[in-house]
């Protein structure tokens, strides 16, 4: 039951006119670049190529040993 199905007096601000059916939700907007989420980026991958680094290391040491 919704306000039209008795003497409706809101006229044209009735929610049953107003209210859009099958609206659907948009996406979120992306956040902003920041210099700390760039920096902490390039800090992740400077990581990751150090431990590539040191395995490859211990790898060659391994190699020379045996």
């Amino acid at each position: 039951m919704n306000c039209c199905d008795y003497e409706c007096n809101q006229g044209r601000d009735c929610p049953a006119r107003v209210a859009k059916i099958g609206q659907k939700m948009k996406a979120a907007e992306p956040l902003p670049e920041s210099v700390w989420r760039y920096w902490l980026g390039r800090l992740a991958f400077l990581v990751l190529v150090a431990l590539g680094a040191n395995l490859i290391m211990v790898g060659l040491l391994a190699l020379m040993q045996a």
